[in-house]
């Protein structure tokens, strides 16, 4: 009996397993901004995040306790549920890299570029492969993008020092009279190191933790570029066949219905994900 009380201890130092393997103390109060960055009211925050720490125990893991708290949030709004698992609506862009490439390509679109994957440009030196070229007349912004399967992997210093040498090279060939940015877009986190590399170089960064102002979860969330992935409604094999279709946000599903009733859904199903695609684009 001692040792099973031990482990309903929800003291300070309640340890917690992070999806890196790290172990961290659980935090009420962090549990609690997320939620109201999730666009819950304060109340429905308090009263959700006292009910999951209820149920945290030593050793839990942080996917336990997402899941448990996106189901109580979906609860009470499948907005803020929409919101609150934005970071798992971007792992789930894959199991490739393509499709995040597209997902960040639309994302410029909704700022006012043209985007172009996957296009091959001549440095002073070499050739290289760019992932996202985002184009205004005279302008043009380069992107390497970064995906990763799981939340726990970081995008360390290495990367963005190997971002700025082909930066370079790109920005002193035939190719790069126009380039005035280059970005590092990830669908997890940057490191401390790399963070402040890429602010003393200048390159731009976009990932759940950068800009330090507003994230790109924060930009998604502003501009309404949901991916498809982000509607709970949908299949995961027909999530699968609309982003091999190039058919990456959620307001273009709205002008799919052909080619979802062809996919096998419903006329009622098609109703009830285009009404929330509606409320979510419109809130």
């Amino acid at each position: 009996m001692k040792a099973r009380n031990k482990f309903k201890y929800h003291g300070p130092k309640l340890s917690i397993i992070k999806s890196s393997g790290d172990v961290e103390q659980f935090n009420k109060s962090k549990l609690q901004r997320s939620l109201k960055r999730a666009g819950l009211r304060p109340k429905e925050c308090k009263e959700i995040t006292e009910q999951v720490a209820e149920k945290v125990r030593h050793g839990s893991t942080t996917h336990d306790i997402f899941k448990k708290t996106e189901k109580l949030v979906r609860q009470q709004s499948t907005i803020a549920a929409t919101h609150y698992s934005l970071k798992k609506s971007l792992l789930e862009l894959g199991p490739t890299g393509y499709e995040f490439e597209q997902f960040v390509g639309r994302y410029f679109e909704s700022i006012g570029f043209t985007s172009y994957v996957g296009i091959t440009l001549q440095g002073e030196f070499v050739r290289h492969e760019v992932d996202v070229v985002a184009s205004r007349p005279n302008y043009q912004t380069y992107v390497e993008c970064k995906f990763h399967n799981t939340i726990g992997r970081k995008n360390d210093i290495k990367i963005v020092l190997y971002v700025k040498a082909r930066w370079d090279d790109l920005k002193n060939g035939p190719d790069g009279k126009y380039l005035r940015e280059y970005y590092v877009a990830t669908n997890t986190v940057f490191t401390s190191d790399a963070l402040l590399y890429a602010e003393g170089v200048g390159l731009k960064l976009l990932g759940v933790n950068a800009p330090a102002e507003e994230s790109f979860l924060d930009k998604i969330k502003r501009h309404k570029i949901y991916p498809i992935t982000s509607l709970r409604r949908l299949k995961r094999i027909h999530c699968r066949e609309l982003l091999r279709r190039n058919i990456v946000l959620c307001s273009e599903l709205l002008l799919k219905k052909d080619l979802l009733l062809s996919m096998g859904l419903t006329e009622d199903e098609i109703e009830n994900l285009f009404s929330d695609i509606v409320k979510l684009i419109n809130h």
